[in-house]
């Protein structure tokens, strides 16, 4: 079994997930925040790309795995020392598992086949 497809798998699976919960969150709270809101669905609505990217396998949706979930994981993090909302670490968990799994698939890519 190749690791880096199970890896990629995983990655794409947790960020579709979070990305779902994301939406729904900040759609949630769509009427008492609007701040909320636009963190929410922004970060749901790029988590669902980056995840189908990931499923698709293209190499710049594992680049964008690192980056956003890194951002997210950190805000997120902020928000937990603040309000100590226990909900926010499943989804800095998560955060760093994706960000560790596209790490990885960045650091060990298959060579490409020489062409000529």
């Amino acid at each position: 079994m190749d690791v880096s497809r199970v890896l990629r798998f995983l990655a794409a699976a947790l960020i579709l997930i979070s990305g779902i919960v994301h939406l729904v969150a900040g759609l949630a709270l769509s009427g008492t925040d609007t701040g909320a809101l636009a963190v929410g669905v922004g970060f749901g609505v790029l988590y669902i790309v980056i995840g189908v990217g990931l499923f698709v396998g293209k190499r710049l949706f594992s680049y964008l795995g690192m980056i956003f979930p890194l951002i997210g994981g950190i805000g997120g993090t902020y928000v937990y020392l603040t309000s100590q909302m226990t909900g926010t670490l499943v989804a800095v968990a998560i955060d760093v598992i994706v960000v560790l799994c596209c790490g990885y698939l960045l650091l060990h890519r298959k060579p490409q086949p020489a062409s000529g």
